[in-house]
């Protein structure tokens, strides 16, 4: 029975990570359109996915900068200070955005508790030990 499975979607293993992605994205689609029942159920998958990538996410990112820093050879370019710049630039970019859309659509925090009423218990003033 596995055999099978794998014979069927063999060619969709062949592909790439990034059109595998791409199909599950369009086939979650074609099924939330469909029949929006059984997407209820396959929703699980997609959140497992998205949280399995949150997970390995930092540590891609860092087996990726380590492999990098390893491959470098002494004399050869960097190329670091565009990729610094362009860092810099755009998180400035993305907080000026974020001020400027804070600024644009205020939110207002209203806090539903109720008024508290009661009496301050007194010092203890005639208590002797």
């Amino acid at each position: 029975m596995i055999a099978t499975v794998y014979t069927v979607f063999q060619p969709l293993f062949r592909l790439g990570l990034i059109p595998q992605i791409l199909i599950g994205i369009v086939a979650g689609v074609f099924i939330a359109l469909f029949t929006p029942d059984i997407a209820g159920n396959v929703a699980l998958l997609g959140q497992l996915f998205i949280a399995a990538l949150q997970a390995v996410a930092p540590i891609l990112v860092f087996v990726l900068v380590t492999a990098a820093i390893a491959a470098h050879k002494k004399g050869q370019p960097t190329h670091i200070r565009p990729v610094l710049i362009l860092y810099v630039v755009g998180t400035l970019i993305a907080a000026l955005i974020a001020v400027a859309a804070s600024f644009l659509f205020p939110t207002e925090l209203s806090l539903n508790a109720g008024q508290i009423d009661g009496v301050i218990p007194p010092k203890n003033q005639g208590v002797q030990k």
